[in-house]
């Protein structure tokens, strides 16, 4: 075989591996979610607070079922004590509380990536004497990917 046939063979070669990995690096970028950062959370976290925005906070990485372990930084626990929350989802998930463990007893609201809710925008109702609000109710969270339900 002559050497002009191995030359042409190796460069046929060469920008078929160069254009196969430049769509798989393209197909990354084009694909890749970027960071929505939510007020005084981490990149990555969905942020609880005890108070207002940047105040005692717990953050959470991953959905956890039973809040009846955590503690904010105040070392007050994070079950039925939260007033604030921010998202900052890099993954692009929506941040999902729940009234009662294991995502029980109905969703008490929801954070979008990049979003915040503040305690102002939570309700602290009460009917014949019993909280029926979103104020001090959530128990656990489920991290979902985007839905149709209306989140702040």
């Amino acid at each position: 075989m002559s050497t002009i046939g191995t030359k042409s063979r190796f460069r046929r070669k060469f920008a078929a591996v160069a254009g196969a990995t430049a769509l798989l690096v393209g197909g990354g970028i084009a694909t890749a979610s970027t960071a929505s950062a939510g007020p005084v959370c981490p990149s990555g976290y969905h942020c609880l607070f005890e108070g207002n925005i940047g105040v005692s906070v717990h953050n959470y990485y991953n959905s956890d079922p039973d809040f009846t372990n955590d503690v904010f930084t105040s070392g007050r626990g994070v079950n039925d004590n939260s007033w604030a929350a921010s998202n900052s989802s890099s993954g692009g998930y929506e941040s999902h509380y729940y009234y009662d463990v294991n995502y029980g007893g109905g969703l008490v609201f929801c954070v979008n990536p990049g979003s915040v809710v503040y305690p102002d925008q939570l309700s602290d109702d009460f009917v014949d004497g019993n909280h029926v609000g979103q104020r001090d109710e959530a128990s656990s969270l489920l991290m979902r990917p985007s839905t149709t339900i209306s989140c702040f």
